[in-house]
């Protein structure tokens, strides 16, 4: 047993060093035996076998996410070689290289504050309260390219930006499951989440399209889209004779904004499992279907205007004044931003409006290799902004004790295939403490990473089959001889 415990002191040390570095649920958690949270990912897989258990309050559980489309932060900004070889350069070019066609930058974060379950026979409860997090940043790789190369590639035709944008809310959310295991080896799972925003913001169909003549001499540019926002701050806009105007009113206060149950919403998790032989179980969910209506400090914009460039005028050259000069920069530069003002103009407007969660769809299969061990493959699709991201897992779980279980896992994550996981739970006593990551190596060298993520816990579990059973799984009672039941 001593060895067990200096094995779960590893794990945890590798898991918690990457904390720190990282800025949604992982798949390895899904398969982790005697783990309560797993009905996260799935409402009818609830870990414990029967009794009680409640989350520690404030530290139930914490998660953090990061992903991009395989790009990462040391593919904009490394060391460098020669004599740079003691400094940090900016490398756009090998940026631009590492970008797709559409890409995006997604991070989520939630802190469960409380969180109490109970599975007596068949049936499985559970109430928790959670505060979550989740932010999206979508670009073109034409949008980045034209940052980079300016417009001297597109003269002669028309350049168009892709859309671009994002999308980020702050809510709360209750939520209430009820499990059942029903006859012919199925169950079911339900889980209904009660929301209330605390802020958010949403674009949609931001674009330019800019008509580029082959002289050079003017830019045409044509920009639409909507921007709506939801915080404890306002927006006036003030349509001055040198140009609008926008003025930002912060009226933000800890005690009302963490008090706000101005902005209702709804989610539903689904699950459903089925042993289809003694050694095979199926399962699919659907977690996260829903939506918050936001109705509360809404400031909305939207824009639709036409604008010509026509350069900016400098002195006639001269041949002491070759190529052409200017002293009064900063006037110059500011009478372009006026008439930017005047030709984009956006309609301003305090009318609600609704964002939905990013929902996910898991399918999984677990094959029973002994009483102990299994293997599991998982695949999970996630879908937001008009974007699908999509993940595979395969993993192998065991319960190596009455008081230690552990998976590992293999992900292929977007366009990434060195996605290596590990799920750990120890418990001693009542006390469990649990943890999960899909990509421990994004620990190690987090500048290289495209994905991270990372789940703690501690749950206080009681009257389960540990405590009932003396510490002991499915042991069979006694018999006091043959054919004689004790």
């Amino acid at each position: 047993m001593r060895q067990v415990n200096y094995l779960l002191i590893v794990v945890l040390a590798l898991l918690l060093n990457g904390y720190r570095g990282v800025k949604a649920q992982p798949n390895t958690l899904h398969f982790l035996k005697g783990v309560p949270q797993t009905k996260d990912l799935n409402p009818a897989r609830p870990g414990i076998e029967k009794g009680f258990y409640i989350s520690m309050p404030l530290f139930s559980k914490i998660d953090l996410s990061a992903n991009t489309n395989n790009w990462s932060y040391n593919d904009l900004l490394h060391r460098g070689t020669g004599a740079m070889a003691d400094s940090m350069v900016w490398d756009f070019k090998k940026y631009l290289g590492a970008l797709g066609k559409n890409n995006f930058l997604m991070e989520s974060a939630a802190w469960t504050l409380f969180e109490i379950g109970y599975k007596k026979e068949d049936n499985f409860y559970a109430f928790s309260w959670s505060e979550r997090q989740y932010a999206e940043l979508f670009f073109a790789k034409s949008l980045a390219e034209l940052l980079y190369y300016g417009n001297e590639p597109y003269r002669g035709s028309t350049y168009q930006s892709g859309y671009f944008g994002i999308g980020a809310t702050h809510y709360r959310e209750f939520s209430f499951t009820y499990a059942k295991e029903l006859k012919k080896n199925i169950s079911i799972g339900i889980t209904g989440k009660l929301l209330f925003g605390m802020a958010g913001v949403k674009t949609s169909g931001l674009n330019f399209i800019a008509g580029m003549p082959s002289n050079g001499n003017q830019i045409d540019i044509v920009a639409t889209g909507k921007a709506q926002l939801s915080a404890p701050v306002d927006f006036q806009i003030l349509n001055n004779p040198g140009g609008y105007q926008t003025i930002a009113l912060d009226r933000f206060s800890v005690g009302s904004y963490f008090a706000n149950f101005g902005n209702p919403g709804l989610a539903l998790d689904l699950g459903f499992t089925n042993k289809v032989s003694r050694k095979l179980e199926l399962s699919v969910s659907l977690i996260d279907l829903g939506f918050i209506s936001w109705t509360k400090d809404v400031n909305a914009f939207t824009e639709n205007g036409h604008f010509l460039v026509r350069g900016i005028n400098l002195n006639t050259p001269t041949s002491t004044n070759n190529p052409p000069t200017t002293t009064d920069a900063p006037g110059l530069f500011l009478a372009f931003r006026d008439s930017l003002r005047n030709a984009f103009y956006p309609d301003k407007s305090t009318k609600s409006f609704s964002s939905l969660l990013p929902v996910k769809l898991y399918v999984a299969g677990e094959y029973k290799v002994s009483e102990n061990v299994t293997l599991g493959g998982l695949a999970r699709i996630r879908m937001f902004n008009n974007m699908v991201h999509t993940s595979f897992t395969a993993s192998a779980n065991a319960r190596l004790s009455n008081k230690f279980s552990m998976s590992a896992s293999y992900s292929m994550m977007e366009s990434t295939s060195d996605n290596l996981g590990i799920a750990a739970a120890y418990r001693f006593g009542s006390v469990q403490i649990y943890t999960a990551a899909d990509n421990v190596p994004s620990f190690f060298m987090p500048t290289t990473a495209r994905n991270t993520n990372l789940r703690l816990g501690i749950n206080l579990i009681f009257n389960d089959e540990v405590k009932s059973r003396k510490g002991v799984y499915n042991r069979r009672p006694k018999r006091a001889g043959p054919g004689c039941p004790l």
